[in-house]
């Protein structure tokens, strides 16, 4: 899905968060000049690639726009303070470079009915709490209204297939006539597993709100 909503290549990639460095390769094998951070570079295995260490709730150490794309593939929901993130991206990608995240989909018709019967939504029970820290529910709303503050436009989202977390909430997909049923189920917000956001740095966007009247 992240693969099919970037621009072709060339071009230079900001890859947030990039764990062992799977997506890195891919993009690095498909023709991209991909640089990655990650807070233990040193869990990083891909050979002639480079991975420095950022802790992402910070500033990142790198020039403005210095990237054409800046991609984070299941990290916001990590951060205490995702839009603190966010920002830093957009202010290293060029004018109209392109800010592409993933998160859990929290409007799910199944997260719903989660949060009607728990008051918790999915992928953010205990489980995910202590084995995955996931923090921070990050709803579609919320990024529309993100991008009000900054120079930014939510160019695009798209919605995964089903996979339904199990009780520990864990990713699960189950195989046989399941499967089938599941993957005839829109592609929405209504049924989604994941969401993808593709923001587009735009210096010609004028805030509409001002985050520092709201701030001490």
């Amino acid at each position: 899905m992240v693969l099919g909503m970037i621009a072709p290549p060339p071009g230079r990639i900001l890859n947030a968060g990039a764990g062992r460095g799977g997506l890195s390769k891919i993009l690095s094998g498909a023709g991209y000049d991909v640089l990655s951070l990650d807070m233990r570079p040193e869990q990083f295995r891909i050979a002639g690639l480079e991975c420095l260490r950022a802790d992402l709730s910070a500033p990142l150490q790198l020039e403005d726009g210095s990237f054409d794309s800046v991609i984070a593939v299941e990290v916001v929901e990590h951060l205490e303070d995702p839009w603190r993130f966010l920002r830093e991206a957009l202010r290293v990608v060029r004018v109209e470079g392109q800010v592409l995240f993933t998160s859990p989909n929290v409007t799910s018709l199944p997260s719903r009915l989660s949060y009607l019967r728990t008051g918790i939504l999915h992928y953010f029970r205990e489980e995910s709490f202590r084995l995955a820290y996931h923090v921070t529910p990050i709803f579609p709303w919320a990024v529309e209204r993100f991008c009000r503050t900054t120079h930014a436009r939510l160019q695009e989202t798209r919605y995964s297939n089903v996979r339904w977390p199990d009780a520990a909430d864990g990713p699960r997909d189950p195989g046989g006539w399941k499967r089938w049923l599941l993957d005839r189920l829109p592609r929405n917000h209504l049924w989604g597993e994941i969401a993808a956001y593709r923001l587009i740095q735009d210096s010609a966007a004028i805030p509409t709100v001002d985050q520092g009247t709201y701030l001490d």
